[in-house]
């Protein structure tokens, strides 16, 4: 959330007042500081109980404006909404559950790609990007999947969330998630520019930015005829293209039509039905 003062102050300050409004201590970062430090215009990122209650959220940037008047109404600046998924049993059972809708959903999740990866903490002295546009490749899903860069209008993540800020959650809470992020373009595409536009949003408005396909069959996609069958196999094998990759490695396959036009997805990908379902009513049910 991006806010404008009437006077210059540090931005400590306007972390106090947050704090003081029984907020807690939020990430503060001014963006026109001058001599001295101090700024009229701050970046606040809420997080958790503030981010899920627009109640909450209003009154508080409403105590906090009485200290550091406004000059105009709040603008959001990012938004990230996430999806999870968790099951019941033994704790062994949950886990193993777990674990493999992690993967189903990295192996399932179709987007814009850019830079597909996942930080691997073991290659290396302190980790590293693997970046699943290589060949050969395959997901991992005790490790988290991430698509897009932080300046991007729209990034993904998806993973085994066992921890909440560093801090381990309790096995009970583990989940797997897929959450997206979006900013700028992608942000004012969905009518979420003002603090105000969160009051009541329709949050089904976003089903657009989770998108779950799987494979068509060969034999299904061929229909019959061998010479097609043999060449769809012959292609996805050639380009690597697997869900166990991610399935940007689709992108290069069935994208033009009969009349040779772009298609916006791969004709050997159809709809996973069941994620889709699943996260749409979670989006629908989702209010602040």
């Amino acid at each position: 959330m991006t806010l404008h003062t009437a006077r210059q102050t540090q931005f400590q300050h306007v972390q106090s007042a947050f704090n003081a409004a029984g907020v807690g201590r939020l990430h503060v970062t001014p963006v026109d500081a001058g001599p001295g430090r101090v700024a009229n215009t701050f970046v606040v990122r809420f997080t958790d109980r503030m981010a899920n209650n627009y109640a909450a959220l209003r009154k508080a940037i409403t105590d906090v404006s009485a200290e550091f008047p406004l000059t105009e109404e709040p603008v959001v600046r990012a938004i990230e909404v996430a999806c999870d998924f968790t099951h019941r049993g033994s704790r062994a059972e949950r886990d193993s559950a777990t674990v493999s809708m992690a993967h189903r959903l990295q192996t399932s999740l179709l987007t814009n790609s850019v830079k597909p990866r996942q930080f691997d903490p073991s290659i290396g002295k302190n980790g590293k990007n693997r970046f699943m546009d290589a060949p050969g490749l395959r997901l991992n899903p005790e490790l988290n999947f991430r698509v897009g860069n932080k300046w991007d209008d729209v990034a993904w993540q998806v993973y085994w969330k066992t921890t909440d800020k560093t801090m381990a959650l309790p096995p009970a809470e583990w989940r797997a998630r897929v959450e997206v992020t979006l900013q700028g373009v992608a942000l004012e595409s969905v009518g979420l520019a003002m603090l105000s536009d969160l009051d009541g949003y329709k949050f089904a408005r976003l089903a657009r930015f989770f998108r779950f396909r799987t494979p068509i069959d060969p034999d299904i996609q061929a229909n019959g005829n061998r010479y097609k069958l043999v060449a769809i196999k012959a292609n996805r094998r050639l380009n690597d293209a697997t869900p166990e990759r991610g399935l940007h490695s689709f992108e290069s396959l069935g994208r033009r039509d009969k009349w040779r036009k772009l298609r916006s997805e791969s004709s050997h990908l159809q709809a996973d039905n069941e994620l889709q379902r699943a996260v749409k009513d979670a989006l629908r049910h989702l209010k602040l």
